[in-house]
């Protein structure tokens, strides 16, 4: 038998305690660093990054990595989008809570990556006791319980999948080992028009491919119809389908809309159907005594899936599936890994590979077990009453600023917004190229203003979006952001002017067009 060589110089170095100490300190010095910068709002934007075919010119260029590991973490902090920075107002990512990053520099070291308990023993002792806990502050009955995964998308997938396996145990049929097949009839998930993506990515992903999602129509706050749900399902029921689930929004992404979820749980509970909440953005709304409103009928839910990643503070990403009764968290899978447990019927909580799509997953539950025990649950309504009310700012600001326009009064922290076609149209330049226009002045903002800011596309108009997600943005830093807009308008409306006078096409088409208005 040959012998075991000697464990390298090289590998000694690196499992080196001491040298993990002072890579520690550093990478603490360096963000407490980036922290104090961001929120001084230090940097020129928010948003440093250039474009794409910059940013990988600079990783492909070999000095780049020449720097070691300090010098690595330096140049992504300073290269990265600052979310701490006031001045962010972009997509639904929180800015961390600081202290909650420190829990992912113990959970990494540990690395107990739990699909069975002997490989995750605290974090899944942890998980069972917590999204109980949670679960209640949501709203759910006693008696609930869930699992945590990596983001809201898998999230929904899994409670549709629990809906499913429902529906097939309550018509004695074995979805797991038979799929779709199993089903005598096509089963459709109902959900609301602005909802997101992933609803229709779920059902497809299940087998019911396109016809699997069917839309009902919303009002003009992009909430559910509760009178088309009610029409939908009839329609379906007609045509020889079967309802899988009814899935709520709590809120929508693109406008932060909550359905009404009491008329929906209503609905549900007539037909018996399953009624899953997506509340990923919003759902939090429930810790906060002033917004529980918004989620009012939650407690009527099937299952709730939860982004902590998103109002919560915590590092993305983490993703709370709840179930009303925890007995349903097994509902999703049956899989036979003897390697792994003896029975995979048994109703094991502490396996947590039983209920969940991953098999090994990061220690997501230690960091909500840090927030609990360092700042209480109440952190999560400070939060969620502060950017509330930060929506609710900016839209203020918003109505009492000439030329600009709301798409809706907010109901959460997503504030859509423009200047006003009716405000700013001139001569060479017709209404319907407005959506140019608010593109142009977004891209404008990113390569010249101080923050960040995206768009979004709803009832074939662009708006420009904002959602903050930043607790410690002022009212001077939405002024700011708003005067920059207004500055760069009329700039990006005369270059769209030249641009339509540049080609004789589009100058005759908006002549047209102006007489036929004229004639009407």
């Amino acid at each position: 038998m040959p012998a075991l060589p000697p464990v390298s110089d090289a590998l000694k170095r690196a499992f080196d305690p001491a040298r993990f100490a002072e890579a520690a300190a550093e990478a603490s010095e360096a963000l407490s660093g980036h922290l104090e910068r961001a929120q001084r709002k230090h940097a020129t934007s928010s948003y440093p990054a250039p474009s794409p075919e910059q940013e990988r010119a600079h990783w492909q260029n070999e000095t780049s990595w020449m720097t070691g590991r300090k010098g690595m973490h330096d140049q992504v902090i300073a290269r990265s989008n600052h979310l701490h920075d006031p001045r962010y107002m972009g997509h639904q990512v929180s800015a961390v809570l600081p202290e909650a990053a420190t829990t992912g520099m113990v959970t990494d070291m540990l690395n107990n990556g739990q699909a069975i308990y002997e490989m995750g023993p605290s974090n899944a002792a942890q998980e069972d006791l917590l999204m109980s806990e949670i679960g209640e502050q949501l709203g759910l009955p006693l008696g609930c319980g869930g699992v945590l995964c990596h983001g809201g998308t898998l999230g929904n997938l899994v409670a549709l999948m629990a809906a499913q396996r429902k529906v097939a145990r309550d018509m004695g049929l074995d979805s797991w080992q038979d799929g779709v097949r199993a089903f005598p009839t096509p089963l459709v998930v109902l959900v609301s028009a602005k909802a997101h993506y992933c609803i229709d990515r779920a059902m497809r992903t299940m087998g019911w491919g396109g016809d699997g999602t069917v839309l009902v129509q919303t009002n003009e706050k992009h909430q559910m119809c509760v009178d088309d749900l009610q029409a939908q399902i009839k329609r379906v029921h007609d045509e020889g389908k079967r309802v899988l689930a009814v899935v709520g929004s709590s809120c929508t992404t693109s406008a932060g809309a909550y359905d009404p979820l009491e008329g929906l749980a209503s609905a549900c509970k007539e037909y018996g159907i399953w009624f899953h909440v997506d509340g990923a953005h919003g759902a939090s709304a429930a810790f906060s005594d002033a917004h529980r409103h918004l989620v009012k009928g939650i407690e009527h839910a099937d299952s709730v899936v939860l982004d902590f990643h998103k109002t919560c503070g915590i590092p993305a990403l983490c993703t709370g599936v709840f179930y009303a009764r925890h007995a349903e968290s097994f509902l999703p899978f049956s899989q036979h890994a003897e390697y792994l447990w003896d029975d995979a019927d048994d109703l094991d909580w502490w396996d947590t590979g039983k209920r969940t799509f991953e098999c090994t997953k990061r220690m997501l539950s230690t960091r909500l077990a840090a927030i609990k025990a360092e700042f209480g649950w109440s952190i999560w309504a400070e939060l969620v009453d502060r950017m509330w009310a930060l929506g609710q700012a900016l839209a203020t600001l918003i109505e009492g600023r000439n030329g600009w326009e709301l798409a809706m009064a907010p109901q959460a922290n997503i504030v859509c917004f423009r200047p006003s076609p009716r405000e700013h149209l001139r001569e060479h330049l017709h209404a319907d190229r407005w959506n140019e226009v608010v593109k142009t002045l977004r891209k404008r903002h990113l390569a010249e203003g101080s923050g960040y800011v995206v768009q979004t596309e709803f009832g074939g108009n662009v708006w420009l979006r904002c959602t903050l997600m930043n607790p410690l943005t002022e009212e001077a830093d939405l002024v700011h952001m708003l005067d920059e807009f207004e500055s760069l308008l009329p700039s990006v409306l005369k270059s769209m002017a030249v641009k339509n006078e540049a080609d004789p096409r589009m100058e005759m088409e908006a002549k047209a067009r102006r007489q036929g208005e004229e004639q009407n």
